[in-house]
Protein backbone atom coordinates (compact mmCIF):
# COMPACT_ATOMS: atom_id res chain seq x y z
CA UNK A 1 0.00 0.00 0.00
CA UNK A 2 1.40 3.32 -0.81
CA UNK A 3 1.78 5.18 2.19
CA UNK A 4 0.42 9.06 1.74
CA UNK A 5 3.12 11.82 0.71
CA UNK A 6 3.38 14.09 3.62
CA UNK A 7 4.93 17.76 3.03
CA UNK A 8 8.32 17.47 5.61
CA UNK A 9 9.19 21.56 5.03
CA UNK A 10 7.39 23.20 7.79
CA UNK A 11 9.12 20.29 10.30
CA UNK A 12 12.84 21.10 8.74
CA UNK A 13 12.93 24.49 9.00
CA UNK A 14 11.35 24.00 12.56
CA UNK A 15 13.92 21.33 13.44
CA UNK A 16 17.08 23.81 12.24
CA UNK A 17 15.79 26.46 14.31
CA UNK A 18 15.86 24.48 17.25
CA UNK A 19 19.46 23.20 16.51
CA UNK A 20 20.81 26.66 15.67
CA UNK A 21 19.47 27.39 19.31
CA UNK A 22 20.28 24.47 20.98
CA UNK A 23 23.74 25.70 19.40
CA UNK A 24 23.83 29.97 20.78
CA UNK A 25 22.56 28.01 23.86
CA UNK A 26 25.41 26.01 24.37
CA UNK A 27 28.49 28.40 23.26
CA UNK A 28 26.11 30.78 25.96
CA UNK A 29 26.49 28.33 28.63
CA UNK A 30 30.36 27.57 27.37
CA UNK A 31 30.82 31.05 27.61
CA UNK A 32 29.73 31.60 30.94
CA UNK A 33 31.54 28.57 32.12
CA UNK A 34 35.39 29.49 30.63
CA UNK A 35 34.38 32.97 32.62
CA UNK A 36 33.60 31.21 35.79
CA UNK A 37 36.55 29.17 35.65
CA UNK A 38 38.84 32.58 34.55
CA UNK A 39 37.85 34.34 37.67
CA UNK A 40 38.14 31.38 39.66
CA UNK A 41 41.51 31.17 38.44
CA UNK A 42 42.00 34.81 38.95
CA UNK A 43 40.70 35.14 42.43
CA UNK A 44 42.46 31.77 43.45
CA UNK A 45 45.78 33.17 41.87
CA UNK A 46 45.45 36.54 44.04
CA UNK A 47 44.83 34.30 46.88
CA UNK A 48 47.70 32.41 46.69
CA UNK A 49 50.17 35.53 45.73
CA UNK A 50 48.72 37.27 49.42
CA UNK A 51 49.00 34.23 51.28
CA UNK A 52 52.70 33.44 50.06
CA UNK A 53 53.48 37.48 50.72
CA UNK A 54 52.04 37.28 54.13
CA UNK A 55 54.17 34.42 54.95
CA UNK A 56 57.52 36.15 53.63
CA UNK A 57 55.90 39.22 55.72
CA UNK A 58 55.94 36.81 58.78
CA UNK A 59 59.12 35.32 58.07
CA UNK A 60 60.93 38.33 57.94
CA UNK A 61 58.84 40.02 61.05
CA UNK A 62 59.61 37.00 63.62
CA UNK A 63 62.97 36.78 63.48
CA UNK A 64 65.06 34.28 65.16
CA UNK A 65 66.10 35.43 68.73
CA UNK A 66 69.49 36.09 69.70
CA UNK A 67 71.13 33.24 71.78
CA UNK A 68 70.85 34.24 75.17
CA UNK A 69 74.35 34.32 76.90
CA UNK A 70 75.28 31.53 78.81
CA UNK A 71 76.28 32.63 82.50
CA UNK A 72 79.70 32.12 83.78
CA UNK A 73 79.76 29.79 86.60
CA UNK A 74 80.55 30.90 89.85
CA UNK A 75 84.58 31.26 90.38
CA UNK A 76 85.40 28.56 93.36
CA UNK A 77 86.29 29.82 96.57
CA UNK A 78 89.25 30.94 97.43
CA UNK A 79 90.75 28.60 100.25
CA UNK A 80 92.55 30.40 103.31
CA UNK A 81 95.90 29.81 103.98
CA UNK A 82 96.20 27.97 107.55
CA UNK A 83 98.06 30.32 110.02
CA UNK A 84 101.60 29.22 110.25
CA UNK A 85 102.20 27.38 113.83
CA UNK A 86 103.03 29.84 116.67
CA UNK A 87 106.65 29.39 117.93
CA UNK A 88 107.56 31.16 121.55
CA UNK A 89 110.02 32.93 121.29
CA UNK A 90 113.15 32.12 123.55
CA UNK A 91 113.07 33.75 126.95
CA UNK A 92 116.40 35.58 127.12
CA UNK A 93 117.82 36.44 130.70
CA UNK A 94 119.80 40.06 129.42
CA UNK A 95 122.16 41.77 132.51
CA UNK A 96 121.41 45.36 132.33
CA UNK A 97 124.72 46.83 133.26
CA UNK A 98 124.98 49.49 136.16
CA UNK A 99 124.81 52.72 135.60
CA UNK A 100 128.57 54.51 135.82
CA UNK A 101 128.85 57.28 138.49
CA UNK A 102 128.76 60.58 137.15
CA UNK A 103 131.08 63.86 138.98
CA UNK A 104 129.36 66.68 138.37
CA UNK A 105 132.31 69.66 139.40
CA UNK A 106 130.39 72.91 140.23
CA UNK A 107 132.01 75.68 139.93
CA UNK A 108 130.43 79.40 141.22
CA UNK A 109 131.88 82.35 139.29
CA UNK A 110 131.52 85.68 140.47
CA UNK A 111 131.11 87.97 138.49
CA UNK A 112 133.04 91.42 138.78
CA UNK A 113 131.46 94.08 140.18
CA UNK A 114 130.12 96.82 137.57
CA UNK A 115 132.59 99.14 136.52
CA UNK A 116 131.73 102.92 138.09
CA UNK A 117 130.60 105.51 135.44
CA UNK A 118 132.99 107.82 134.33
CA UNK A 119 132.07 111.52 135.19
CA UNK A 120 130.77 113.17 132.61
CA UNK A 121 132.56 116.58 131.94
CA UNK A 122 130.76 119.92 133.08
CA UNK A 123 132.10 122.16 130.12
CA UNK A 124 133.18 125.90 131.87
CA UNK A 125 130.27 128.06 132.61
CA UNK A 126 129.75 131.06 129.63
CA UNK A 127 129.83 134.54 130.58
CA UNK A 128 127.31 137.22 129.69
CA UNK A 129 127.50 139.39 126.44
CA UNK A 130 127.74 143.47 127.59
CA UNK A 131 126.20 145.86 125.46
CA UNK A 132 128.34 149.17 124.36
CA UNK A 133 126.37 151.97 123.87
CA UNK A 134 122.88 152.97 124.72
CA UNK A 135 121.02 149.42 125.23
CA UNK A 136 118.22 148.46 124.03
CA UNK A 137 117.40 152.21 122.24
CA UNK A 138 117.30 153.12 118.40
CA UNK A 139 116.46 157.02 119.71
CA UNK A 140 114.90 159.54 116.72
CA UNK A 141 117.04 158.35 113.90
CA UNK A 142 115.38 154.86 113.45
CA UNK A 143 111.39 155.86 114.45
CA UNK A 144 109.32 155.19 111.40
CA UNK A 145 107.93 158.67 110.23
CA UNK A 146 104.04 156.99 110.31
CA UNK A 147 104.38 156.17 113.76
CA UNK A 148 105.35 159.27 114.93
CA UNK A 149 102.12 161.05 112.85
CA UNK A 150 99.88 157.91 114.46
CA UNK A 151 101.23 158.83 117.48
CA UNK A 152 102.54 154.82 118.20
CA UNK A 153 104.41 153.97 120.97
CA UNK A 154 105.05 150.60 122.08
CA UNK A 155 107.76 147.36 123.03
CA UNK A 156 108.77 145.30 120.53
CA UNK A 157 111.02 141.84 121.45
CA UNK A 158 113.12 140.62 119.12
CA UNK A 159 116.11 137.38 119.00
CA UNK A 160 119.17 137.63 117.63
CA UNK A 161 123.00 135.75 118.05
CA UNK A 162 126.27 137.45 119.11
CA UNK A 163 129.09 136.68 117.27
CA UNK A 164 132.81 136.01 118.55
CA UNK A 165 133.41 139.43 117.16
CA UNK A 166 130.37 141.02 119.18
CA UNK A 167 128.42 141.66 116.45
CA UNK A 168 124.17 140.96 115.90
CA UNK A 169 123.36 138.63 112.97
CA UNK A 170 119.86 136.98 112.46
CA UNK A 171 117.22 139.92 114.29
CA UNK A 172 114.22 138.65 113.86
CA UNK A 173 110.99 139.40 115.59
CA UNK A 174 110.18 137.33 118.30
CA UNK A 175 106.97 139.84 120.15
CA UNK A 176 105.27 142.55 118.70
CA UNK A 177 104.68 145.98 119.87
CA UNK A 178 101.29 145.64 118.03
CA UNK A 179 102.47 148.44 115.22
CA UNK A 180 104.36 146.94 112.47
CA UNK A 181 106.58 149.51 111.33
CA UNK A 182 107.73 149.58 115.11
CA UNK A 183 108.65 146.19 114.52
CA UNK A 184 109.92 146.26 111.01
CA UNK A 185 112.44 149.29 112.56
CA UNK A 186 113.96 147.69 115.10
CA UNK A 187 115.84 145.18 113.09
CA UNK A 188 118.06 147.52 110.96
CA UNK A 189 118.29 149.00 114.59
CA UNK A 190 119.65 146.20 116.54
CA UNK A 191 121.75 145.60 113.26
CA UNK A 192 123.88 148.39 114.13
CA UNK A 193 124.39 147.36 117.83
CA UNK A 194 127.76 145.94 119.28
CA UNK A 195 128.59 143.95 122.02
CA UNK A 196 131.22 142.84 124.23
CA UNK A 197 131.18 138.95 123.18
CA UNK A 198 130.42 136.29 125.21
CA UNK A 199 133.33 134.34 126.90
CA UNK A 200 134.06 130.46 127.67
CA UNK A 201 137.36 129.70 129.32
CA UNK A 202 138.27 132.44 128.04
CA UNK A 203 137.75 132.15 124.56
CA UNK A 204 135.02 134.58 122.89
CA UNK A 205 131.97 132.30 121.54
CA UNK A 206 128.44 132.99 119.91
CA UNK A 207 125.52 132.95 121.73
CA UNK A 208 122.14 133.63 121.02
CA UNK A 209 120.28 136.48 122.86
CA UNK A 210 117.07 137.65 123.60
CA UNK A 211 116.44 141.41 124.37
CA UNK A 212 113.31 144.35 123.97
CA UNK A 213 113.21 147.66 121.92
CA UNK A 214 111.32 150.50 124.09
CA UNK A 215 109.62 152.75 121.48
CA UNK A 216 108.54 155.81 122.91
CA UNK A 217 108.18 159.49 121.40
CA UNK A 218 109.91 162.25 123.10
CA UNK A 219 108.40 165.43 124.38
CA UNK A 220 105.75 163.42 126.21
Amino acid sequence: MDQPEHDLRPFQSTAVQSTERRAFSVVIVGLIHVAAIYALATGLASQLVQKGLEEIKAQVVQEKPPDTPKTPPPPPPELQKPPPPFVPPPELNLQTPAPAQTITQVTTVTPPPPAAPKPVATPPPISAPASIGRAHECGSRYYPPLAVRLNHEGVTTIGFTITPAGDVTNVHVVESSGHDELDQASIPCAQRWQYKPATQNGQPVAVPWTTKVVWKLTGQ
